[in-house]
């Protein structure tokens, strides 16, 4: 756990202040307070520009409101951006924790086998036990090899 703590850390001190802007600005986005705001500015637009000529105020622009869509359009370029730098920072973090993973299998995986291995040769020591092969236990003693267990069945 303390390795996983402090993988976090480091993931966190390392992080630019431009990615934790990123980062911030995404979460923020991501909520549906965001949305509505979004939504209520894009109706408020529209009404506004709709509403302004009957009136007797002059309207920002006329329908289809071209300037809404360019707006929209990089508003759009911009999220999109900010989405993928958010998830190639994640992604940097999912792949550390993932060989952070693996070495603690092999280790575990290692010890587990090491253990195997003594209880197996306290067996054959002690006079009391019967004499016996456990072919199970003595592959159980061996190590995983990596390559033949991911190679393709």
């Amino acid at each position: 756990m303390e390795q996983l703590a402090q993988l976090y850390e480091d993931h966190h001190r390392g992080t630019s202040r431009a990615q934790r802007a990123a980062n911030r600005l995404t979460l923020a986005l991501a909520r549906p307070a965001a949305l509505i705001g979004i939504v209520g500015a894009l109706i408020g637009w529209t009404a506004g520009n709709v509403v302004a000529p009957r009136i007797g105020a002059a309207a920002l622009e006329e329908f289809p409101f071209p300037d809404l869509g360019f707006l929209v359009t990089v508003a759009a370029l911009l999220v999109a951006l900010l989405i993928l730098t958010t998830q190639r920072h994640e992604d940097e973090l999912a792949e550390k924790r993932a060989r952070l993973t693996l070495q603690i299998a092999a280790l575990s995986e290692k010890k587990i086998a090491k253990l195997i291995e003594l209880v197996e040769e306290q067996r054959r020591d002690n006079p009391l036990l019967p004499e016996r092969i456990d072919h199970v236990a003595a592959e159980m003693a061996k190590p995983v090899d990596a390559s033949n267990e991911l190679a393709p069945r």
